[in-house]
């Protein structure tokens, strides 16, 4: 990544604060939109790649590529069906790079569409928690086919997950978990079962002084079963990683509990363990919602 976009991205995460009880990025919060209103979000995320992992340890990336680059740009649309259910639709357009030493390679388009409904089962508002359940399905829509991972604009396969989220809220300051749990599909190109994940994510938002300013910082977890295929474990696969998240957000409110809120942050893998062909050194994300 350029160092001019990195410091105009880190800018704007400094100049961007967040009020009190906006959601992190990386960790699904428990909220739910009162019964008929909107939340609107467009989030742009960079990623560097310029390794993969082989049993714990750096690899150099496949197919001769010496780095990579991927940007996505998710539009995400949410609707609030009833006061404790949720629906939403996740779009991205992803754009990729490979450079090798005869070159760069490229690619972009549609991303794999995603479906979410989220439903509030418990809350006290008196004590500030609040849990919930989601469910989700991320479709095969990217494009796949003849492509190497690093230039996919997809995953391959279909995958479906459940989610378990939690909030608190304590000392000025609002707590957020969600473990889930993600079924991923047979890819129909290559045979492959990939291996199931199991997905932690602790988040944390804390009031800088008496501004409407606050820190969020996230810890991302991930933990990859080995693939499959023909009914044997494939012995490179398989991986955990273990990602630290700070970033800040600014919201704007506006009458009648409508709000536009504009966050900024980076992502940066703390522990990897495992076999996988590319992992993002870093992950810069910018973008925000409107509440209405």
């Amino acid at each position: 990544m350029k160092q001019p976009l990195v410091v105009s991205l880190i800018a704007l995460a400094a100049l961007s604060a967040v009020a009190a009880h906006a959601t992190p990025w990386f960790t699904q919060d428990p909220r739910t939109l009162p019964d008929g209103w909107w939340r609107v979000e467009e989030h742009f995320m960079y990623s560097g790649i310029d390794h993969g992992l082989a049993d714990g340890e750096t690899a150099p990336l496949p197919g001769g590529v010496t780095n990579a680059s991927a940007i996505t740009a998710h539009t995400r649309i949410r609707y609030g069906a009833r006061d404790d259910l949720t629906v939403f639709v996740d779009i991205p357009w992803v754009r990729k790079e490979a450079h090798t030493a005869a070159g760069t390679l490229d690619n972009d388009g549609l991303g794999d569409l995603q479906f979410l409904a989220k439903w509030k089962y418990r809350e006290n508002k008196e004590q500030g928690w609040r849990r919930a359940l989601a469910a989700f399905t991320k479709l095969d829509t990217g494009d796949t086919e003849g492509l190497p991972p690093l230039l996919a604009t997809g995953s391959g396969q279909n995958d479906f997950g459940l989610t378990h989220l939690w909030e608190w809220r304590h000392a000025g300051s609002t707590w957020y978990a969600s473990t889930g749990y993600v079924f991923r599909d047979t890819r129909d190109d290559t045979g492959v079962d990939p291996g199931d994940w199991i997905v932690l994510n602790l988040a944390a938002e804390h009031p800088i002084g008496d501004s409407h300013a606050n820190f969020v910082c996230e810890l991302n977890g991930r933990r990859e079963a080995r693939s499959r295929q023909g009914g044997q474990s494939l012995a490179n696969s398989g991986a955990t990683i273990f990602s630290l998240t700070p970033g800040v957000q600014y919201v704007d409110k506006k009458p009648n509990g409508r709000s536009i809120t504009w966050e900024a942050g980076v992502q940066i893998p703390v522990f990897q363990h495992g076999n996988l062909p590319a992992i993002p050194d870093y992950t810069v994300y910018a973008g925000g919602y409107a509440i209405f």
